[in-house]
């Protein structure tokens, strides 16, 4: 435990100095919008999806149905989180569209840029059973409730289904079908060079979010303080909540327990 406790912190370490670097290198004007912009489509579209592909295609038949619990605990981690996030935002009072964008803070956080990438590099052998199972979840909600959950005056509209085909799900789905059909594809030089690409992830992802602090300015930043109210929420006390329910509990233990709550410890996506 102490070993991963450390590996942990050195991943976020690394994190954190990659962050400062993108921050920098869009205050000299190395990168333009329009080049951040095309950074985040490559990551979002080919990188992020071929990490997803790769670490849950590279895991056991055996341990995909074995994630169940770790599942059905995200499902109902979730619905607290949402219920406690749209509470919330009503109660703290914000006018809309601020109050939405309030409960989307608190509920959705970056775990595809920063979440998964950290628990593959800190549990390699594991981690495709947690990004499995927690991407699937997040997703779903992200695209079904996620819209619910704002309201701009305007009247609702039905959910648009195809918001949920993404290059993300995509991937996700077709990592699920290559553990179903117990294929393997290790030593493949094309799964190769995919894992390879994908495990550059949290590397380019930090160094984008980094750039998109520093074209947002910290003047911009520090505009609406209101919105730092959610970061306690999200980075400790939706953690903690994890923690008591399924940790506490007996539910999920060892290293998923870790990866459960780093999950829901991410920061608000961007």
């Amino acid at each position: 435990m102490d070993s991963n406790v450390a590996l942990l912190i050195g991943q976020m370490e690394i994190i954190a100095a990659l962050m400062v670097i993108g921050f920098f290198e869009q205050k000299v004007k190395l990168f333009s919008n329009e080049l951040i912009d095309s950074f985040s489509t490559i990551i979002s579209k080919l990188i992020l999806p071929l990490m997803l592909l790769t670490v849950i295609g590279s895991i056991s038949r055996e341990q995909l149905f074995s994630s169940w619990v770790f599942f059905v605990s995200s499902v109902v981690c979730y619905i607290i989180v949402i219920a406690i996030s749209k509470f919330l935002a009503v109660f703290l009072g914000p006018k809309e569209p601020k109050r939405s964008m309030h409960a989307l803070l608190m509920c959705f956080g970056n775990s595809g840029f920063i979440g998964i990438p950290l628990i593959v590099s800190v549990f390699p052998e594991t981690a495709g059973i947690a990004a499995a199972s927690f991407s699937l979840v997040e997703s779903t909600y992200y695209w079904v409730i996620g819209p619910l959950l704002i309201n701009n005056g305007e009247k609702k509209k039905g959910i648009d289904w195809k918001k949920l085909v993404t290059p993300l799900t995509i991937s996700i789905l077709l990592g699920l079908v290559i553990v179903l059909l117990d294929l393997d594809f290790q030593g493949n030089v094309l799964w190769d060079t995919m894992t390879e690409v994908g495990g550059t992830s949290k590397y380019f992802a930090s160094i984008y979010i980094g750039m998109t602090l520093g074209r947002m300015g910290l003047k911009r930043l520090l505009s609406n303080m209101r919105v730092f109210l959610a970061a306690p929420f999200k980075l400790v006390i939706f953690p903690l909540l994890a923690y008591f329910l399924f940790g506490k509990t007996g539910i999920i233990t060892g290293d998923l327990l870790i990866m459960f709550i780093i999950l829901f410890a991410t920061p608000a996506g961007m």
